[in-house]
């Protein structure tokens, strides 16, 4: 296998690292030190402002009339329900899109509406609303069409739509485009002119906003908090920054996930091995969502979307078992799409003279490119497009890295493009197959504009120093209220410079490191998952520097420290 990156990381203080003020803050809060470091990097340095990040509530969210348009969307449906009219709710086939089905879907329910949903098959329907879903809204009746975590760029279904005497109502959270469509109204934090004061909610964030609204004569807020475990589910997912209004939605609703969840997460949870423990944002990200995700990659998104909506435990159990065996299907087609991938990285690209790769076939999965350019980024640290190609088109996913606008960039190449849209970490495109060769020199130009490939090096970003006699329960009961961790918000993460290593071991099967880290104030024991082949060396030497997050350890009732190593370094 190619190295993971083309040189070690580089580990660095935080730029935002300031004793004093992490002194202070930690002072004022009668915190560890430690916790006050972790803050003021994540720039909080006023005692209210940390109180709140730390206690978030339902209340630090924004009024939903602030964001424009939302009050004639709301007014529109509302007024639908009154005359009896039928509503088609168009979502899209990832977890923020079928979360985002869910709860308009639920809501409008819940008010006694005549409702109906769509979520767009992968590979037969492609990505957002199209003039065959106006034509599907038509032949089951309804007059107006409200779309969740898609519709900006529909100019033309929403043309056809008016045409047809049918009225629109966008919700989205997408990069909106020059010419948005002519819909009753679009609400997008994004849109020109929209004062909304948090601009990086997900499909599902904006969505809660306007069941928020809608459910105002039934409580309002409070009625919507029902709804909580499935908008952290979706919130999560779509990999957002989990600060700001994502940050409250995210932790209120892991909270309610794991007192309340509903009767198909539950079932979920079950056939995932994570009946009885905690759900964190890790589990959601890398266990849950993948596997309702799995039904939209391999199969019928709406899967994931029954299985929210199911109401009896049987129904629950048969179709978490069904998005189980889809995952596993999903994990092999990546697998193999992912070997495909690398030796074509060997081949085809210039590794590590490139500052970006583009690489296609006309035997990959299209549900499972995205996953694969994700750990191709995280492998070689370059923004990855994947395309899979089905004659003479291609469907292409692509995942960047800070600092580098993927939407953006795609936004330079667009003459050369079918169509593209997301975030900017994350974007789809189509794409003719003869563009390919010129799309690759036109993405590498644009990317080397901003990053030589020299300049791409993994950075470990280390909040402060830490001894082994801080790294105690009190510092990890603190640490705790800072999750869930995501984009802009990581885990806190340390260094203990020069520890004695001792009982050091490979466990797991060889795959795992374990061992205890002693200096001159104490000893913590440590795990490094998946650092099983650095137990030699550091056993040899006996001493290392180390970057570890504090954790809690459970184990036969009893809760300790232990340190997850993130890097180690010997002498």
């Amino acid at each position: 296998m190619p190295p993971t990156v083309t040189a070690s990381p580089q580990w660095v203080l935080h730029p935002n690292h300031s004793p004093d003020a992490a002194a202070g803050l930690a002072r004022t809060l009668g915190a560890p030190l430690a916790l006050g470091h972790a803050l003021v990097n994540r720039g909080i340095v006023r005692e209210q402002d940390a109180r709140r990040f730390l206690d978030p509530v339902l209340e630090d969210l924004h009024e939903p009339g602030r964001m424009l348009d939302l009050e004639p969307a709301a007014e529109r449906i509302l007024a639908a329900i009154d005359r009896g009219e039928r509503i088609f709710v168009h979502g899209d086939y990832d977890v923020d899109g079928i979360t985002s089905t869910f709860l308009l879907y639920s809501a409008l329910e819940e008010l006694s509406a005549k409702v109906e949903y769509r979520i767009p098959h992968r590979i037969r329907d492609g990505y957002g609303l199209t003039t065959e879903a106006i034509d599907e809204a038509q032949r089951r009746g309804c007059s107006l069409v409200v779309t969740v975590d898609c519709g900006i760029t529909a100019v033309e279904a929403v043309a056809h739509a008016r045409s047809l005497g049918i009225d629109t109502v966008i919700t989205d959270h997408h990069e909106p485009p020059a010419q948005l469509p002519d819909a009753v109204a679009i609400v997008n934090p994004l849109r020109p002119g929209c004062g909304y004061p948090f601009k990086s909610l997900a499909g599902v964030g904006v969505t809660f906003k306007l069941v928020e609204r809608l459910l105002r004569g039934r409580g309002g807020l409070d009625r919507a908090r029902r709804y909580l475990d499935a908008v952290a589910l979706g919130t999560i997912a779509d990999v957002v920054p989990l600060v700001g209004e994502n940050r409250v939605l995210a932790r209120l609703g892991l909270d309610r996930l794991n007192q309340e969840a509903r009767l198909g997460l539950r079932a979920l949870i079950g056939v995932s091995s994570l009946a009885g423990k905690r759900i964190t944002s890790g589990h959601v990200a890398f266990v849950l969502a993948p596997r309702i995700n799995a039904a939209g990659r391999m199969g019928n998104a709406e899967q994931g979307l029954r299985l929210l909506l199911a109401r009896d435990q049987d129904e629950a159990e048969t179709i978490a078992r069904s998005l189980e065996e889809d995952n596993l299907k999903r994990r092999k087609h990546d697998e193999q799409v992912l070997l495909e991938a690398v030796r074509k990285v060997e081949l085809e690209v210039p590794y590590p003279d490139c500052s970006s790769i583009l690489l296609w076939s006309d035997t990959w999965h299209p549900g499972v490119i995205g996953i694969v350019a994700s750990r191709l980024v995280e492998r070689f640290q370059r923004p990855t497009v994947l395309v899979a190609i089905d004659g003479e088109r291609g469907r292409g996913s692509g995942r960047s890295l800070p600092g580098l606008d993927l939407t953006r960039l795609l936004d330079g190449c667009s003459d050369l493009l079918l169509a593209h849209g997301g975030h900017a970490f994350a974007a789809g495109l189509s794409v003719r197959r003869e563009r390919l060769p010129e799309l690759r020199e036109r993405l590498e130009r644009l990317v080397r504009e901003q990053y030589r490939p020299d300049q791409f090096v993994q950075r470990l970003e280390l909040d402060a120093d830490l001894r082994a006699s801080e790294c105690d329960m009190d510092l990890v009961e603190w640490l705790e209220r800072l999750a869930p961790h995501g984009l802009d918000n990581p885990e806190p993460l340390y260094r203990m410079s020069d520890a004695r290593v001792e009982h050091v071991q490979e466990v797991g099967g060889g795959k795992h490191l374990r061992l205890r880290a002693r200096d001159d104030s104490g000893e913590v024991e440590a795990i490094g998952f998946g650092m099983g082949d650095r137990a030699r060396a550091l056993a040899r030497a006996g001493r290392a520097d180390l970057a570890f997050v504090p954790t809690r350890n459970e184990w036969s009732g009893e809760a300790r420290v232990q340190l997850k190593l993130k890097g180690v370094r010997t002498p």
